[in-house]
């Protein structure tokens, strides 16, 4: 069901900044408020059974068709976290956060997300009440937001991109390496980096393989990166490594590892080559 969304991060703030002064004086009575979060609860578990048709009940007249034209996602629980009365109680704005799923390519997260409902009195019963939003979320935007286009527009045109490939490769592109190989000098310790960035609007989370050849160290600087934030990875090589057990071995060693840097939720895969340099170089032989 598509509701006006806020971010996690407002319900966070307004949960901090506790009770206004001004909500004592515009606090409802508490039958009032008692019916309201009923119906709010009777609306929201029809989302977490499945069963929205018990939920058609609790919706205005007004507001039934746009009722049955929203999506409807399955939530896994909802909390009520904040309500706004308005007009002498007989209208509200109702903050309820939800757990779901968040699904990316196969990846699935869960995430607890904030949906605002707005409700009104009718009949001296609360219902669930339609008003159109005036911003959406979509992964197309770089902010995660889009306007909401007017009534006479297509939504296809004002929300979907034509080349959907190519916007969903735009989307991906704002991760980035600046780099995919590393190069380490193997007769003795070195070290490289990688820079990773995330230009998304949003947070991402960096996992690399584990090396499992000795001398070799690999660190990720910073594994959560939130929006337009950078990193680094070192890469090591320490010949001094207590698991070296040959150390002219490994000062002789031209192998190629490589590993494999996971973004999550994208699912992008980057493979990290590490490029050994056996060879000293040797300054030149001064002419006589």
């Amino acid at each position: 069901m598509k509701i006006s969304a806020l971010t996690l991060l407002l319900i966070c703030s307004s949960l901090a900044f506790g009770q206004a002064p001004s909500d004592v004086f515009d606090k409802a009575p508490p039958p009032i408020d008692d019916a309201l979060r009923a119906r709010v609860s009777q609306f929201y578990a029809a989302f977490v059974a499945g069963k929205y048709k018990d939920a058609y009940g609790l919706v205005a007249d007004d507001s039934q068709d746009k009722f049955f034209e929203l999506s409807k996602d399955q939530y896994k629980s909802y909390e009520i976290v904040k309500i706004q009365y308005s007009e002498k109680f007989t209208k509200a704005v109702v903050v309820v956060a939800v757990k779901s799923d968040f699904r990316w390519h196969g990846t699935v997260v869960p995430t607890t997300f904030p949906l605002t409902s707005n409700w009104e009195v009718v009949d001296g019963q609360w219902y669930w009440h339609f008003v159109k939003p005036t911003m959406m979320p979509s992964p197309f935007s770089p902010t995660g937001f889009v306007p909401v286009p007017p009534d006479s527009a297509t939504p296809s045109t004002a929300v979907v991109p034509k080349d959907i490939p190519g916007a969903a490769q735009a989307i991906l592109a704002k991760v980035t390496i600046d780099k995919s190989a590393v190069r380490l000098r193997s007769y003795e310790t070195s070290q490289d980096v990688i820079h990773v960035r995330n230009d998304m609007p949003g947070e991402v989370r960096l996992k690399l393989d584990k090396s499992d050849m000795p001398g070799l160290k690999v660190t990720i600087g910073n594994p959560v990166l939130q929006a337009h934030q950078e990193t680094t990875i070192l890469f090591e090589w320490r010949l001094d490594d207590p698991a070296i057990q040959c150390l002219d071995c490994a000062k002789k060693t031209n192998a190629r590892p490589m590993l494999r840097l996971h973004i999550e939720p994208t699912a992008q895969v980057f493979p990290l080559i590490v490029v050994f340099d056996n060879t000293p170089s040797q300054a030149p032989v001064p002419q006589k």
